[in-house]
């Protein structure tokens, strides 16, 4: 795992250059602590900076030129099925100098061409330069675990790319205008969507897709390599039980192909059924494990005694790591958002940030159990879609007395995520039509009350750039399907891209350590897809077929256990008198945020409502 940047200019002289992208290496710095490259070609050059997991002699280091000179490479991320794709390769007559995925990924490119991307089973975000058609590509997996910045100048005379949005900017070329658009949705979302960023001239490139740019013809080509949405349409005709059985082999393959490594290697542990499912299967295949888990001194939020309980239970290492109220995580935060080069307002990345923080100072690489709600429906948010039909259809009388009911309810301090936040964001949500409502579960600032923290002249963009027409494009996308299919998958394409493996990849790259999602392997994916909705969400029961799956595999108690999100007592920390100056300052963010965290904004985090998500 790395970090990547690059430049291809003809304005700029090669010292020009190469000075800019060593700032912008400098910058990637703790993604990658095990070493850095530079190569410089005619208007080229390309940076690296490595965190070594497979091959760690000098033969995998970065950049990497192909035999020929041809073809030079930047690469970020690990493709699980490289040793597949090297015996095709080897058969193809390629030979080997390294036992590197990079050289399986360089060589797949220059024997396939672009359809070498469909075929990587991982997380990765490249640059490949092709110097005899003098042609740049940048690609990135199918969910986008592995982030990828980029600018292309108007005249397409320069472009520059980047893992993080703070590397890419060390190029003083590129414009440093914010992007109001991606303000607007971060106030909404407490995340900004791709390919938005928070500069308005930088993009994300979007997960499944690569970008083609010929210099000598001046064209500029994206291309999506991967559907998710094809998977839905086909359902598998298979019983439960068969069902349950191909889930069951999928996972472990996923979870066995994960844990090739070259250095120490563990499991982020919490008593939820996916990081428990991971475990189990890590503990049949070597007797060693090292789980790692995190709690709370608050009881609401503390799940340490599930973990422990299911390490006692495998024999694990259990390391755990537990976070007191009296202690200096307030001021811990404000170092936290070095780590998050966009506005981000999840506040369990404070939780996620300590536990890589203390999983590195033992391992170098994670197993994790993200991404199984988003896969295999585990949200109530999904449940609040269930009950809004039903409650659409009570008289409007009925339903402005639940309203009123709703808005004289305190808010807790003390929960997750109180009834009262629920019910709030239910009825405010309930009274549209099924997308709408859908999109509102999670909605952070109402229009209204975005306007109020921008300005009344902000009036006509907080409409116009509403991020709901996002959402929107990915529901016309799969409009045939049903709607339970329809929410998982513009819940993959926005709140598990964009928050979920954001939070993951910023918090465990800052210090060197990689995560990895046995859950988003393409296997797994592609046939929980085909599953019928019906098997998925049985009445109210969230992750149906994942909890038959598992059942009898694991403990009863963590298949019926409820689900409880991985959130931080936030509001309750910044509540403590004795830390308003770490409140303040962590209010502040940094100086570049400080456009919209005025007053009103510090008012609705002081009252809670970050803090709460509907998740």
């Amino acid at each position: 795992m790395c970090g990547i940047a690059g430049k291809i200019s003809s304005r700029n002289s090669q010292q020009e250059r190469e000075a800019i992208v060593t700032s912008m290496v400098l910058a990637l710095s703790n993604r990658g602590p095990d070493g850095n490259g530079l190569i410089s070609l005619p208007n080229v050059t390309f940076g690296h900076t490595r965190l070594a997991i497979l091959d760690l002699s000098a033969n995998a280091a970065q950049p990497m030129c192909d035999e020929s000179k041809r073809f030079t490479i930047t690469y970020n991320g690990e493709v699980y099925n490289f040793q597949e794709l090297r015996r095709e390769l080897i058969e193809a007559h390629y030979k080997f100098i390294s036992n590197s995925d990079t050289e399986v990924v360089l060589k797949s490119y220059i024997h396939w061409g672009a359809k070498c991307f469909e075929k990587f089973n991982g997380m990765f975000a490249l640059a490949i330069w092709d110097n005899l058609k003098s042609e740049l590509i940048l690609a990135r997996d199918r969910f986008g675990k592995k982030p990828l910045f980029y600018y292309v100048s108007p005249d397409l005379s320069s472009v520059s790319f980047a893992s993080t949005l703070t590397a890419i900017m060390r190029d003083n070329n590129i414009p440093c205008n914010i992007s109001m658009e991606a303000l607007n949705c971060f106030l909404s979302l407490g995340y900004i969507l791709t390919p938005l960023s928070y500069m308005d001239a930088v993009h994300k490139l979007e997960p499944s897709h690569y970008l083609q740019i010929a210099f000598s013809s001046k064209t500029i080509k994206k291309t999506k390599y991967w559907d998710y949405a094809k998977f839905f349409y086909t359902k598998t005709k298979e019983s439960q039980t068969e069902i349950c059985d191909n889930i069951l082999i999928r996972l472990k393959k996923a979870v066995k192909i994960r844990m090739i490594s070259d250095v120490p290697l563990g499991v982020f542990l919490s008593g939820g059924i996916d990081s428990t499912s991971v475990v189990k299967i890590m503990s049949e295949y070597t007797p060693d494990v090292s789980a790692f888990s995190i709690g709370f001194d608050n009881p609401c939020y503390n799940e340490l005694d599930y973990a422990k309980e299911t390490a006692r239970n495998l024999s694990l290492k259990n390391h755990f790591y537990k976070i007191l109220s009296t202690g200096n995580v307030p001021e811990e935060m404000t170092s936290m958002f070095d780590a998050f080069d966009e506005p981000f307002a999840d506040t369990s990345l404070i939780p996620m940030m300590l536990l890589s923080k203390f999983t590195r100072s033992k391992i170098t690489v994670a197993l994790s159990g993200d991404a199984g709600d988003e896969i295999f429906g585990g949200y109530p948010t999904y449940q609040a879609d269930i009950i809004s039909d039903k409650y659409r259809m009570l008289p409007l009388i009925i339903r402005k007395f639940f309203a009123s009911i709703a808005n004289t309810i305190p808010v807790s301090l003390n929960r997750k995520v109180g009834f009262d936040y629920k019910l709030k964001q239910f009825i405010r949500g309930a009274v549209y039509g099924a997308e709408q409502s859908h999109y509102n579960w999670r909605l952070m600032f109402s229009p209204e009350e975005r306007i109020q923290i921008l300005g009344s002249n902000y009036r006509e963009l907080v409409y116009d750039t509403d991020p709901f027409s996002r959402f929107q494009k990915y529901y016309n996308e799969v409009k045939e399907l049903h709607a339970l299919d329809r929410h998982l998958y513009v819940d993959v394409k926005t709140w598990l891209v964009d928050d979920i493996l954001v939070k993951l990849d910023r918090s465990t790259m800052f210090v060197g350590l990689e995560a990895r999602c046995p859950f988003l392997d393409n296997d797994l994916v592609e046939y929980v897809a085909g599953i019928p909705t019906s098997f998925k969400i049985k009445g109210l029961t969230l992750k149906y077929m994942m909890k038959k799956t598992m059942s009898g595999y694991l403990p009863e108690d963590v298949i019926k256990r409820k689900k409880s999100g991985f959130n931080a007592p936030v509001s309750r920390w910044i509540q403590q008198p004795i830390e308003l100056d770490n409140r303040d300052s962590l209010l502040a963010l940094k100086n570049e945020y400080s456009y919209f965290v005025w007053h009103v904004y510090k008012e609705y985090l002081r009252k809670g409502k970050i803090s709460n998500e509907f998740n």
